[in-house]
């Protein structure tokens, strides 16, 4: 029976939260397929179709020489500190990546605006020390470009007197074993949380859209009448008993 023009009716009195698990647990199969369906298309996206990605970090740090330039170690660490953004720059200047590109095969005609992009440069507050993260599908070249920015940065710096002779290799970079990305965890969890979102907003489309009556108890709820005997069964099956 068509009861269209009942919806707003309908909308206005609201749905209980029993009627709600009623309407999810009737309509399970479809929340069951859905979930599962968008969590394999997850898993064969993280893991088949994304190229992992690894990330190697080199750091450097700043050293002021004392007896010729300040007079205490106070002094010196605090114009380490002041100079850290301009060594950070420095790092991934065209002067340091050239070099850098020229001095690994594997980057042979790549860009250094492409080669930037590889690159992180992070510090932490008040201390002279400046990390180089570097991220390739490769974790040999990544761990091998982040330590050729760090030699290079001190070279091209002596070389040109811009820095003095203040930066020193800290940490070499180690060739990383596990992928920085995908994080395979978090994309199966929310490939599983969309897949259960868009199950259920299937089923309550679903039920949006359904205009008929599922039950005697509805008639009599919305229509306010009084159900005196109902036909058992559906449509199809009255046809066969004919």
């Amino acid at each position: 029976m068509d009861v269209q023009e009942l919806k707003p009716e309908f909308v206005e009195e609201g749905i209980s939260l029993t009627d709600l698990f009623k309407i999810i647990w009737s309509n399970i199969i479809i929340v069951f397929l859905v979930t599962l369906w968008v969590t394999v298309l997850g898993i064969i996206y993280t893991f088949v179709i994304v190229e992992p990605t690894y990330t190697a970090e080199s750091s450097i740090t700043i050293q002021v020489d004392i007896s010729e330039t300040t007079t205490s170690d106070q002094s010196a660490l605090s114009v380490s500190q002041n100079l850290v953004s301009f060594y950070k720059a420095f790092a991934v200047t065209d002067l340091v990546l050239n070099r850098v590109i020229e001095e690994i095969d594997a980057l042979d005609g790549i860009k250094t605006t492409e080669l930037r992009k590889m690159i992180t440069v992070s510090t932490v507050a008040s201390v002279p020390i400046i990390y180089i993260q570097v991220e390739n599908t490769d974790n040999e070249l990544a761990a091998r470009i982040a330590n050729s920015i760090i030699d290079n940065s001190i070279e091209a710096g002596a070389e040109f007197r811009l820095l003095n002779d203040n930066l020193k290799a800290l940490d070499p970079a180690t060739v990383p074993l596990i992928q920085s990305s995908p994080n395979t965890i978090l994309n199966v969890v929310i490939s599983f949380i969309l897949g259960g979102i868009l199950s259920l907003g299937i089923v309550f489309l679903k039920e949006v859209l359904n205009n008929k009556f599922q039950s005697s108890q509805e008639m009599e709820k919305y229509l306010n009448i009084n159900i005196i005997a109902t036909v058992p069964g559906t449509v199809k099956e009255r046809k066969l008993v004919d």
